[in-house]
């Protein structure tokens, strides 16, 4: 072992496991020239070891390579160190290579400056080479020595910049001393023969990938691999098998005798199933040390892609990011700013939560300015050594340094900055490559999540808003309202229907270009007014809707005042607009005092509104319970029920209910019966006295439609056919098409159209159900079935009193609503509801 052509061997496989580990990494701009390094290496070890073992096809052939690779190496160790400190190429680096080209040439040919080594005898089997070395040699190594002293005055200007990576640097300067010193040691007597060289090389590599594991420029994980499990096993036990033939020579010589063949054979299993065993071990150690961090964040990474694929909300994406982050790189702050709609970058998540929700970066801030032109998880120390740093206020820098911001996380989506993620200290750790490259990873998937997901709410949003107004649109109000009316079931909320008085004389007179300014600017009084503590809609062409939670009637009321004030102060600004100034009428109701279900209270709201219509515009009316104990004939003047607003409409009611009663005196009576027994029903409700007066005047309009039904079929004494009956159904949407051009009365309309249908869905012409059918049309669903069954018929007989409310019972939550059927019952046991004969009641209504 007189040559240490071992020395060479582990030289070689080392570099080339090192090969196998970094080739897959050969991206990095570091990496690749450390690659460099690396093959020059291997030519220098390489050519010394076949130069050691004598190849074909000569000693100084391999001597010459293993020289070539001594050369290349202190310029490839010069581009590694320019990429290492991130310093651009400069013209000398050409320079060098002609002079090491020259050099090694003028060798070759001379071989004055390094000479082949001497070829010992130091027996028959063994050799040793030594160098004798004159002063020529110093040429190379005054060279090496002038490129060392290069590397070494860039690695100091890099340090004295820099304190962090003065501490990534030092293995680099202790790599070159060693490499120096090793060849400088080969001149010494004492290592005459020891390839001194070859270990400081090896040394110097070792340095290196210190230095590069320091700054985190590859993938640990990579020497885990299948291959390079391989190869470090089978440098293990070529070794153990090199150091153990000595000794197991003196058993196998001799004739081949059974004993000699024996131990042979025992040696070669010994060394199969020593390779298995050092295999797994090798492996399973390999994977405890870089492997097992790198799974967890990779099982990470998959589990958040997976997770945010599947939700297009903003605030839980962030809220996966942070946790995701915290998890497996174990930052002790992670603050995220994502764009808003004015182009501005706001804090919406933070973890742990911090007291800066109201942190923001403008669009124009330097940080935003730095980050779209770079790419990449970027370290705060390196942009605190730029201009844009300089530009930022003395109080974000101290803001910054409070948090103990380390990197900054950029969310790019093709090119386009959607949010940033600022990264805080690793609890006195510092971040790994692996850290970085899992940011950069994790960053990209959830910067297409983040972006996806404003998108869809940007859509979402446009969905939901009116294109003039920009208010909420109608769906979106009606979703609202279930909502928050759900919300609030326990407190109170008030909804407030808001109607522009005249607009299509408006817009007759001005124009409709003048009719949307006039709506923009409504719909910018109304928000404005209502700020933040409610929800606005535009609910038709020329309504507008107001849902207030917790607020009460008589607050909702000063707020719409406000508004209707505001409005009418737009006439005093249009000069030219006085023909027809702007006015609102309104109609409010609130929960849970005056209505139970987002229905009723709606439908109360705008029933409210057409009271204020009707009492003559430019008013609220709120709605309100009718007192239990007030007598009929009490007159109040915010009771339309018996004021001039609701007789003049008398005539029409009393002319529609005479024309039927030409056709078929039947219907007429039982019309003024269903009035009666409904309005004591809606009376028994304690409904909005208005809301009473639509109730009857819907039940005497109810069947106006069957003036268009034939009388044999209005009159047949017996059961109605298929055929006759779909007629007979008919005279619902007859009775619509006769009230539809009355505009005066459109407002029974919701009673009239319902009042056949039933409570489980199954009845005509709409087949809605439940709530979803109007409380008016509820009642007179009982008054009109009830009316119906007592009455005698061409087709029937009257029927009991008690067999009806027997009937009314039994339907309770399948034709009637099951809540009025109870009432009702206990109204008319009670006696405050007397079932009436036809002949009892008069058209006007006055014992109603």
């Amino acid at each position: 072992m007189s040559n240490y052509e071992w020395v060479s061997i582990l030289c070689v496989f080392c570099y080339t496991c090192l090969l196998m580990t970094f080739i897959p990494a050969h991206g990095n701009r570091i990496v690749r020239s450390f690659l460099g390094i690396l093959l020059a290496m291997l030519l220098w070890t390489g050519g010394s070891y076949c130069m050691r073992l004598q190849l074909f096809p000569s000693v100084d052939f391999w001597f010459h390579v293993s020289i070539l690779g001594l050369f290349i190496l202190p310029y490839a160790f010069l581009l590694f160190i320019q990429e290492y400190v991130n310093q651009r190429k400069q013209s000398s680096n050409i320079l060098w290579l002609i002079v090491l080209g020259g050099l090694y040439a003028f060798n070759v040919v001379t071989e004055k400056i390094i000479p082949p080594p001497n070829v010992e005898r130091i027996s028959d089997s063994l050799v040793r080479f030594a160098y004798d070395f004159d002063w020529k040699v110093a040429i190379a190594f005054v060279i090496f020595l002038m490129l060392i002293l290069q590397m070494l005055y860039i690695i100091f200007i890099t340090a004295k910049e820099d304190q962090h990576s003065r501490k990534q640097l030092v293995p680099i300067v202790l790599g070159m001393m060693i490499l120096f010193l090793g060849h400088l040691f080969l001149l010494l007597p004492f290592f005459r023969g020891f390839p001194t060289d070859l270990v400081s090389g090896f040394l110097n590599a070792l340095c290196m990938i210190y230095a590069l594991s320091k700054r985190k420029l590859f993938r640990l994980q990579l020497l885990a691999s299948r291959t390079s499990c391989y190869a470090i096993t089978g440098v293990i036990v070529l070794f153990i098998t090199y150091f153990t033939v000595k000794s197991l020579n003196f058993f196998v010589q001799g004739d081949g005798s059974s004993f000699s063949i024996k131990i042979t054979m025992t040696f070669a299993l010994a060394i199969l199933i020593g390779s298995v065993v050092i295999y797994h071990l090798v492996k399973r150690f390999l994977n405890a040390i870089f492997v097992r961090g790198e799974q967890r964040k990779s099982e990470n990474l998959k589990t958040f892609t997976h997770s945010v694929s599947k939700t297009l909300n903003v605030q839980e994406i962030l809220e996966q990011l942070a946790s995701v982050i915290q998890q497996s790189i174990k930052s002790t702050n992670v603050f995220i700013c994502v764009i808003d709609n004015d182009g501005n970058y706001t804090m919406q998540h933070s973890a742990p939560p911090i007291g800066y929700s109201s942190f923001s970066l403008t669009n124009t801030h330097p940080i935003l300015s730095f980050l779209e032109k770079n790419d990449g998880c970027i370290s705060y120390r390196q942009f605190k050594r730029t201009q844009n740093y300089k530009s930022m206020w003395d109080t974000e820098k101290k803001l910054f340094n409070d948090w103990g911001i380390e990197y900054l996380l950029p969310l790019k989506a093709e090119d386009d900055l959607v949010g940033i993620v600022l990264l805080s200290g690793k609890d006195k750790r510092e971040y790994s490559q692996e850290d970085i490259d899992f940011l950069v990873s994790i960053g990209s998937v959830s910067s297409i999540a983040v972006k996806n997901s404003k998108l869809y709410e940007k859509v979402f949003e446009e969905a939901r808003r009116d294109e003039l107004t920009g208010l909420f649109n109608r769906k979106c109000f009606f979703e609202t309202l279930d909502t928050l009316v759900e919300e609030n079931k326990n407190k109170s909320l008030a909804l407030a229907i808001l109607s522009i008085d005249d607009f299509t004389l408006y817009n007759q007179l001005y124009g409709a270009k003048e009719g949307d300014i006039a709506l923009k600017k409504i719909a910018q009084i109304i928000e404005s007014t209502l700020g933040t503590e409610g929800f606005a809609a535009r609910y038709k062409g020329k309504v507008f809707s107001l849902i207030m939670p917790e607020y009460d009637i008589y607050r909702a009321k000063m707020t719409v005042e406000k508004i209707c004030q505001q409005v009418k102060s737009i006439n005093v600004t249009a000069e030219n607009h006085r023909l027809k100034m702007l006015t609102l009428s309104a109609g409010i109701c609130g929960i849970p005092y005056t209505a139970s279900s987002a229905q009723e209270l709606l439908h109360n709201a705008e029933l409210s509104l057409y009271n204020a219509k009707r009492a003559g515009k430019n008013t609220i009316k709120i709605y309100s319970l009718s007192d239990e104990n007030a007598k009929t004939d009490t007159k109040e003047k915010s009771n339309l029920y018996n004021s001039d607003a609701y007789s003049e409409y008398a005539p029409t009611i009393y002319a529609l209910t005479a024309a039927i009663d030409t056709k078929d005196h039947y219907t007429f009576g039982h019309s003024k019966n269903v009035a009666y027994y409904a309005t004591a029903l809606a009376k028994g409700l304690h409904l909005d006295n208005d809301h009473i007066e639509i109730i009857r005047e819907a039940g005497l309009l109810h069947d106006i439609g069957k003036i268009g039904i034939p009388e044999n079929i209005l009159n047949k004494p017996g059961k109605l056919t298929a055929d006759e009956y779909e007629i007979m159904k008919n005279h619902v949407e007859n009775s619509i098409g006769i009230i539809r051009h009355l505009p005066s009365l459109d407002y029974v309309i919701p009673a009239v159209i319902g009042h056949h249908e039933k409570y489980d869905g199954t009845g005509y012409p709409r087949r809605i159900g439940g709530e979803d059918i109007p409380l008016s049309a509820r009642i007179l669903c009982i008054a009109d079935s009830f009316d119906a069954m007592i009455s005698k018929r061409s087709y029937k007989q009257s029927m009991p009193q008690e067999k009806a409310i027997e009937i009314l019972e039994a339907e309770a939550g399948k034709q009637f609503d099951p809540n009025l059927v109870p009432l009702f019952i206990d109204l008319l046991e009670s006696g405050k509801v007397k079932v009436m004969k036809p002949e009892l009641l008069s058209i006007s209504g006055t014992n109603s």
